[in-house]
């Protein structure tokens, strides 16, 4: 009988861990795609419109002083003092479990520039490509990521040097393919 309920202890407390991890994680998978939220407030957009809705602002360039980072996002909702900056994405991500890298930065920039532009709370963003989207939470992981991925990228462009990710996946719409002299091996 002692047995018994220890081993009921413990599947209880296995549950409770694996539930807390599954929560605490960073970034939520979804099938939504949906582009209004309950209770928020269109507060940027990157389209252009000819009938301009009073207090939206329209396809500014937004640029943070404090963290040298200019970016659009596509829609940045607000709720009183939170921002939700959602940025969509034409491809698809399939069975991937997480966003593709260069995504997953660009939307935690934005949370940076937004917090910087307008002294807001930005507790999360949302990524969609065309068939599934992530919920990306602000929080200390992520922006740590990007002060790294930033580091990494305005050392090479100070220095030049980098090794560079050559694969037909990363290559294949770079600006820079006709140049390149890592594309031309692939």
């Amino acid at each position: 009988m002692y047995k018994f309920i220890i081993i009921i202890i413990f599947i209880i407390f296995s549950i409770g861990l694996l539930y807390i991890l599954i929560k605490s994680t960073d970034i939520k998978k979804i099938k939504s795609k949906k582009l209004k939220y309950f209770g928020y407030s269109l507060f940027y957009t990157d389209e252009k419109a000819y009938l301009k809705k009073e207090n939206v602002i329209y396809s500014k360039l937004l640029f943070s002083q404090k963290y040298n980072l200019t970016g659009k996002p596509d829609f940045v909702y607000k709720k009183g003092k939170i921002l939700f900056p959602v940025e969509l994405k034409s491809g698809t991500i399939k069975d991937a479990n997480l966003p593709h890298k260069g995504d997953f930065m660009q939307i935690v920039a934005y949370f940076l520039i937004l917090e910087d532009l307008y002294d807001a709370k930005i507790k999360k963003g949302k990524l969609i490509y065309s068939d599934y989207s992530f919920i990306i939470k602000n929080s200390k992981r992520n922006r740590k990521l990007l002060f790294e991925t930033l580091k990494e990228m305005r050392k090479m462009l100070h220095t030049g040097e980098n090794i560079p990710i050559c694969n037909f996946a990363h290559c294949k719409y770079c600006l820079c393919k006709s140049v390149c002299e890592f594309y031309k091996k692939l």
